[in-house]
């Protein structure tokens, strides 16, 4: 988008103040801590990525974390919105094979574990998996099943 502006300061002046005095951003945005357990086929995921993304008229941006051991904690300055989400839950693991690190790397040569993202698409880019997000501390579980694909 290309914006053009006539009068110079006297516009930025004036866009600032309006800025300021509207508020810019997510800060009138109510975020909620969010916690919980991943498991896949009865075993903790060991590591990969939570995140929430409003939907049915709930307003804001998506948020996410880091599933380690298992476990996310997301806390609240960072947290979602306030309102209903649906949920992407990926999960990552080593395959046993190692390979080089490939061009984009520091060292291309170098041998690498390789990594594969092992939950189905059912719970991340398809997802049906959806939660309210209350004011406060939630706790959301995952008890994943693996599916047909």
């Amino acid at each position: 988008m290309r914006v053009r502006c006539r009068g110079g300061m006297a516009w930025l002046s004036l866009f600032v103040l309006l800025g300021t005095a509207v508020g810019c951003g997510e800060s009138g945005v109510e975020r909620a801590e969010v916690q919980g357990n991943v498991t896949f086929d009865g075993t903790p995921v060991e590591s990969g990525t939570i995140s929430f993304i409003p939907i049915e008229g709930t307003q804001g941006p998506s948020a996410g974390g880091a599933i380690t051991d298992g476990s996310y904690h997301i806390p609240p300055d960072k947290g979602p919105v306030i309102g209903k989400h649906r949920v992407q839950i990926v999960g990552t693991r080593k395959t046993g094979k190692q390979m080089k690190a490939g061009p984009e790397a520091e060292d291309p040569n170098a041998i690498i574990d390789e990594i594969e993202m092992f939950i189905p698409p059912e719970y991340n880019t398809r997802s049906e998996l959806t939660v309210d997000v209350e004011p406060g501390t939630n706790e959301f579980d995952f008890d994943l099943e693996p599916t047909g694909n």
